[in-house]
This record gives C-alpha cells, structure tokens and sequence, in this order.
C-alpha cells in the first residue's frame, strides 16, 4: 500500500464539530465557539471575532459524557480567515495543555 506523503503534519487531523469555551489573551472574557478540527499539536475553533496571529488563546472543550475528561489548552494563532460576516476561523498550535 503506498504512503500519501502530501499530508506532511506530525498528527492526524481529527474533523469535528463540537462546542467550546475560550478566552483570548487572559481576559476573562470567555466567550462560546465551535471546534472545527483537532490534532495532537494544533486546533481551529470558530469564533465571533478575529484574532491576530500570535495572540494566546485557552480552549475548554467539555464531553457531554463523564468518560471523558474535559480539554483545556492554550493555542497560540497562526491563521484567523472570516468566513463570513460574523464568524472567523481561528487556527493554531497548541502551546500548553
């Protein structure tokens, strides 16, 4: 079986869509949003505003079941596009978990 070697990430990239609370820059500000994709160093969330790259980010994803732990990183941005007049797409490495 061949290797597709086009995806040249270190992690799968995982899509999902699932809720999530984040916090730009420490502000204490947190705000709701919308995983769109996770991997073992990186993340993108949909947003109700931008972000400029290199701001800190911290991320809690919450399972609806107590299996599950709960996610709590911090992403720095590398990349925020609009993707339409009220969303943004905010993706970034994860800095700390």
């Amino acid at each position: 079986m061949a290797t597709d070697y086009s995806e040249k990430r270190n992690f799968f990239r995982m899509n999902i869509e699932c809720n999530a609370e984040y916090t730009i820059n420490g502000s204490g500000n947190q705000k709701s949003g919308k995983v769109s994709d996770l991997s073992g160093d990186g993340i993108s969330i949909i947003a109700d505003q931008s972000v400029a790259p290199g701001t800190e980010v911290r991320v809690l994803i919450q399972p609806e079941n107590d299996v599950t732990p709960p996610l709590d990183v911090v992403m720095e941005v590398v990349r925020c596009e609009a993707q339409d007049a009220d969303n943004f797409l905010l993706a970034g490495n994860i800095t700390r978990r």
